[in-house]
């Protein structure tokens, strides 16, 4: 037990490290991981308001304009390098995909299914020191490996009370997995030079726990003109409960994941061009659990921007270039410090086949580019989102 209170310690304080993934995982719950697609990437949007039908989680309005049942699919991978005091390294890391399906009912409703990540909890931590055995320093190697994520599974409904007005809602489960592990090797030349009565053998330690509980989410959209639309969501976490399932000789426990409050408007400038606005707010200061409190960010808050221009038609429809800036904080905080992120983003879509204007196979793609601070800690962002959208009968 003693090497799991330090699970999230050592990364914070050894003095060299190798990340095999980005090491901001390792606090709270780990890195929050929103699950939007690659046109709110590129526009720096927060998931509310968008001009293209496509399926987000928490979010079953968007894909009230769907002419048939569509899949999406979305891949992030992500990489960078990393800085804290002298000791520079690289990260890289992919997210659990996110899943969607959308089934119009008519035309003014539609049901969702959505599977993606909330919380990613992929870090590595590597580092080399010494230990005296008989006056004699041995060196040996510490690996600290972290696997594992909380996925969001939700069901939601959509429809449309008039022209103007849309009601969206959803719900669903929290389920995941983490497995932490613990492992010393130690050097061979060091330790046969040491005469000893029994050989020095590399050991390990292994601890899991599984993660369970509810989450909803309501949203408002009201479109005053055929030029402006306008959206709020609230989505409400419940209680996650994390629960010990091997190696852990300790009680589970139980983390208040506060409501988060989602504003956007998406406004057509001329017939080409759109500007895209949002901004987020939660308060994760008081989740329940003393471990969990003490890394606990407080009030959060983000915003984004972005521009869509239809510079011409490509394939099958027109291409839109999208560009955008993006604002955000995470929930947990780093080296006692809040953790903040700004990204400059740009994406396009390329329309495969569409029916009324509408596409049913398209492929979105956004690219950001950025970084990450925590005190002394910074990390330098690299994030390529690309999402398919598949629709027909």
């Amino acid at each position: 037990m003693r090497y799991f209170r330090l699970f999230l310690a050592l990364p914070l304080i050894l003095p060299s490290v190798l990340a095999g993934q980005s090491v901001l995982g390792a606090s709270g719950l780990g890195m929050r991981a929103e699950p939007l697609d690659a046109i709110q990437r590129a526009l720096g949007g927060v998931g509310v308001t968008t001009r293209m039908p496509t399926v987000l989680p928490g979010n079953p309005a968007a894909s009230l304009d769907l002419l048939a049942p569509t899949i999406t699919f979305t891949g992030q991978p992500q990489w960078g390098t990393f800085e804290v005091e002298s000791e520079e390294g690289d990260f890289f890391a992919t997210r659990f995909p996110v899943l969607g399906f959308a089934y119009p009912l008519g035309v003014d409703g539609v049901i969702t299914f959505t599977a993606g990540s909330q919380f990613d909890q992929n870090w590595s931590v590597v580092e080399r020191g010494t230990v005296e055995v008989k006056g004699d320093s041995v060196g040996h190697t510490d690996t600290f490996l972290s696997d594992g994520a909380v996925t969001a599974l939700q069901l939601g409904w959509a429809r449309r009370w008039s022209t103007s007005f849309a009601v969206g809602v959803s719900v669903g489960v929290y389920r995941g997995g983490l497995e932490r592990t613990f492992f010393r090797r130690f050097d061979g030349e060091t330790t046969d030079s040491v005469a000893l009565e029994n050989p020095i053998n590399a050991f390990g330690i292994l601890g899991r726990w599984n993660h369970a509980g509810p989450l909803a989410s309501l949203s408002l959209f009201w479109d005053p003109s055929p030029f402006l639309q306008v959206g709020a969501t609230v989505a409400w976490g419940g209680t996650l409960k994390v629960n010990p399932a091997r190696g852990v000789d300790s009680d589970g426990r139980e983390v208040s994941i506060p409501l988060e409050f989602k504003v956007s408007t998406t406004a057509a400038l001329n017939s080409t061009l759109a500007l895209n606005a949002g901004a987020t707010y939660s308060n994760w200061s008081d989740l329940g659990n003393p471990s969990v409190d003490a890394v606990g960010a407080g009030r959060v808050t983000s915003y984004g921007v972005g521009l869509e221009w239809e510079v011409m038609n490509f394939w099958a429809g027109g291409l839109p270039l999208r560009f955008g800036f993006r604002r955000s904080e995470l929930p947990f905080r780093f080296l006692e410090k809040k953790v903040k992120e700004n990204t400059v983003s740009f994406g396009f879509t390329i329309v495969m086949a569409q029916a009324l204007g509408l596409p049913l196979a398209a492929m979105d793609v956004a690219f950001e580019a950025g970084s990450r601070k925590s005190g002394g800690y910074e990390e330098s962002l690299r994030r390529l989102t690309m999402t398919m959208r598949v629709g027909g009968r």
